[in-house]
């Protein structure tokens, strides 16, 4: 999972660089940083650089968690050297808000996705849930990096996860809106939001070893939640035929 989520740093930065090639006639030059050694000659270059010390950053988060990453295992993972390090970034807390911003851009951008490639809003929940799901087999080594971090308010991590919750509970009251629904109070919706997030990490962190038969309960646990405090009288009443679509107990 981490070459996955490397994979996917390395691509979005080629995508990049191919967009900013065609946008120009010639390629910028990266802005003056005032610090030594050679210049990167074009900005695709200063681009392939950076993904190669983001890439293994990733790496390193994943072997040795966020807070004990330093500067030299990430210039071990790379095979770069500290002066090249520093042209790029000023120091690893800069390092982990950028792939963290990158991790978390990539849950908003998967749910976002998966929902609007159904209509039914009970499809619509379930193609949720499991994008969330997939995401966080997506991070893969990194997730209990995050997780660890995630509660303290002085960490990235924290940052960046009031951000994804932020935005999730704009997109709900928004669909809520759409639907000529009652908007459910913002604590519960962030209540949800926090409940899907434990059930997703528990799976993929847990002690207990992931089969189809845990997938299958959080999956589950994940849409009676949902279910259960968005839901309204029509849904409530509709129980039986609603978790016989889902494929799902509600006893």
């Amino acid at each position: 999972m981490i070459a996955t989520l490397g994979s996917f740093i390395r691509k979005t930065a080629n995508t990049m660089s191919r967009r900013s090639a065609a946008a120009a006639p010639s390629s910028p030059k990266p802005p003056a940083t005032g610090r030594s050694g050679r210049p990167p000659k074009t900005y695709a270059e200063t681009e392939a650089m950076r993904t190669r010390i983001k890439t293994a950053a990733v790496q390193v988060f994943g072997e040795r968690g966020l807070s004990d990453a330093t500067v030299e295992s990430i210039l071990a993972a790379s095979g770069l050297s500290r002066p090249t390090f520093y042209r790029y970034f000023a120091n690893v807390d800069e390092v982990v808000d950028l792939v963290l911003s990158e991790v978390n851009d990539r849950l908003l951008k998967d749910v976002a996705q998966a929902i609007q490639q159904v209509d039914d809003p009970i499809a619509k929940t379930d193609a949720g849930v499991m994008a969330w799901l997939k995401w966080c087999e997506w991070v893969g080594a990194m997730l209990p990096a995050i997780r660890a971090q995630m509660h303290n308010p002085n960490t990235s991590a924290y940052a960046h996860r009031q951000r994804v919750i932020s935005t999730f509970c704009d997109d709900i009251e928004d669909v809520c809106r759409a639907l000529n629904r009652h908007v459910p109070p913002r604590l519960m919706i962030e209540t949800v939001i926090i409940g899907l997030e434990h059930l997703g990490y528990s799976y993929h962190c847990g002690t207990s070893p992931r089969s189809e038969e845990s997938l299958a309960r959080t999956r589950e646990g994940m849409l009676r939640l949902v279910l259960g405090m968005l839901g309204g009288a029509a849904e409530w009443s509709m129980v039986p035929v609603l978790a016989s679509r889902l494929g799902i107990t509600m006893e």
